[in-house]
């Protein structure tokens, strides 16, 4: 019971910040895309920030 109540405040909760904040879809014509280099966690780059193109 007390799992349910709780999972019910951590929900409402969220829904309260998610309703409040602004959201930004992303970037806009005619920003700048910055620099993104993953970290590879699998094949022969594993463990190395590296463009897989």
């Amino acid at each position: 019971m007390h799992r349910q109540l709780l999972a019910v405040a951590v929900a409402g909760l969220l829904a309260g910040v998610v309703a409040g904040a602004d959201v930004k879809p992303g970037l806009a014509p005619g920003d700048k895309v910055s620099v993104f280099n993953p970290l590879n966690v699998t094949g022969s780059s594993a463990g190395e920030k590296a463009c897989q193109i």
